[in-house]
């Protein structure tokens, strides 16, 4: 597998296990020497999302991937030769009040914490994870709006949303996830015509814990994942 720095020549699903590790993944904690980037888990996220398509002939092989110069490019560029084939952007599900918790509890050092117990959602009780999940991927669709992966544009262009938050945390086996996704379907059906406009012909795709919702605007299908990086 060649590679120049950020660039990579895929030509087999193995190839991802040595992208894993050349851009230093897993992403690592949120705290201290060895802190996530927002790199790194954009890193994380693409390779699980490739892990789930190349199998499925969803994305051919081979192809190069290459990091992106956001905000003129999205976060990845997949070529073939001299042809762009794919351009692809990660982006969060979350609640800023969930991520400064989940910072906090790390700090904390505690071996046990309440969610909510630094000022993120569901503080006393469970709620309606599966209902705040949803709205999270609703808003980070409407947040891309006018960005570079919504733009015209003759490559397929592909949005990938990862929920990361207490409402994901609360979803807590495939179950729980398979519930929310088919509260999702019922919200994209009621708000299709706004979000299509806003995506604009892009896939929007959606990264949870143990599935992958593909086309998730137009034709939402369900991919089991068999395997993620930490």
């Amino acid at each position: 597998m060649a590679h120049h720095k950020d660039e990579f020549t895929i030509q087999r699903l193995e190839d991802l296990d040595r992208v894993a590790q050349i851009v230093g993944l897993p992403v690592g904690p949120r705290t201290g020497p060895t802190k996530r980037t927002k790199e790194k888990k954009e890193w994380h996220v693409l390779i699980c999302f490739l892990r789930a398509t190349i199998p499925r002939r969803i994305v051919e092989l081979p192809f190069v991937v290459r990091k992106g110069c956001p905000p003129g490019e999205p976060d990845f560029i997949m070529t073939r030769g001299r042809l762009q084939i794919g351009l692809c952007e990660v982006t969060e599900a979350t609640k800023e009040h969930d991520q400064k918790e989940m910072t906090a509890r790390e700090l904390s050092l505690k071996t046990y914490t309440m969610l909510g117990e630094f000022g993120g959602r569901f503080k006393g009780g469970a709620g309606s994870p599966g209902i705040a999940w949803v709205t999270d991927i609703v808003a980070a669709i409407g947040r891309k709006s006018g960005k570079v992966i919504f733009r015209d544009s003759p490559v397929p262009r592909h949005l990938i949303i990862y929920p990361n938050s207490n409402a994901s945390l609360l979803l807590g086996d495939e179950v729980d996830e398979r519930d929310a996704i088919d509260k999702l379907r019922a919200e994209i059906v009621k708000h299709a015509a706004v979000l299509s406009e806003i995506a604009n012909g892009c896939l929007v795709h959606v990264l949870g814990k143990h599935s992958l919702c593909m086309d998730a605007l137009s034709n939402l299908t369900v991919l089991t994942l068999s395997k993620r990086i930490s």
